[in-house]
């Protein structure tokens, strides 16, 4: 049976229960609990500042502050997509015994990872406030807009990793080359600025190249990123999540099947 968007709307409630379940299963028995989604994230920001910062040493005032700004929101990004290669596979049974939307799976999968983000956003905030800007510019103030359109391009992306992933299975084995990749081809631990002219198209047409700027500028300057930046970063945000939609909705029959 095919959906669309607006009949995923009736099994809100279901959506709901999902990202409270999968955020429950995450972490109970967990001792340290939400201080495990923390710890590796910061662990590679030590790593970075210890190599860029004092080895490669690139010279930028409070390097950890500009790696805090940008490489959380890179976290979260790859973490959503890396979900999206499995989580069909994992509710296989669940999804023939019961019927609904399966783009649900993936929306609650997208949803639980930004509330995770959203909560290290907050202790971002607060830290860079203190430590960094020793006050609270106007960019920090800004900041939470720009969950949105990181969730609507993981999203849009999860949606044909997770429709593939059923065919493919190498998919898991691909994509963590392919970010790593993507790591070094994105502003994650250098400046936009720092990238020669004769690139800097190319990082013009990266939708995480769009979206971790405007994070540097929020957090890192303190600044509100311009307005024409966050539309642009929002269309091409929306139109991944359209045509990723639009193709998951294509072959998702055929994915029930083989899953």
């Amino acid at each position: 049976q095919r959906w669309s968007i607006a009949e995923v709307w009736r099994y809100r409630e279901l959506l709901r229960n999902m990202v409270v379940w999968g955020l429950k299963v995450k972490y109970q028995r967990s001792m340290l609990g939400f201080l495990w989604t923390l710890l590796n994230p910061l662990l590679i920001v030590a790593t970075l500042t210890a190599v860029f910062g004092y080895i490669v040493r690139i010279q930028m005032h409070h390097y950890w502050a500009f790696l805090l700004s940008g490489y959380f929101a890179w976290n979260s990004i790859t973490l959503g997509l890396f979900a999206g290669t499995y989580i069909l596979a994992e509710h296989g049974s669940l999804r023939r015994s019961i019927s609904f939307p399966s783009e649900i799976l993936v929306f609650a999968a997208a949803i639980s990872r930004l509330i995770e983000f959203a909560i290290e956003l907050v202790l971002l905030i607060i830290v860079l406030a203190v430590a960094h800007h020793h006050g609270f510019p106007s960019g920090l103030l800004v900041t939470p807009l720009l969950l949105v359109p990181l969730l609507l391009l993981t999203t849009g992306l999860m949606l044909p990793i997770a429709t593939i992933s059923v065919f493919y299975r190498d998919t898991q084995h691909i994509l963590p080359v392919v970010l790593t990749a993507l790591f070094y081809l994105t502003p994650v631990f250098y400046r936009v600025d720092m990238v020669p002219d004769a690139l800097r198209p190319w990082y013009a047409v990266n939708p995480f190249a769009l979206l971790l700027v405007q994070f540097h500028t929020a957090l890192y300057d303190g600044r509100v990123p311009s307005l024409a930046m966050f539309s642009r970063t929002m269309a091409v945000a929306t139109v991944a999540f359209v045509a990723g939609y639009a193709l998951f909705n294509r072959y998702k029959n055929v994915a029930a099947e083989v899953v």
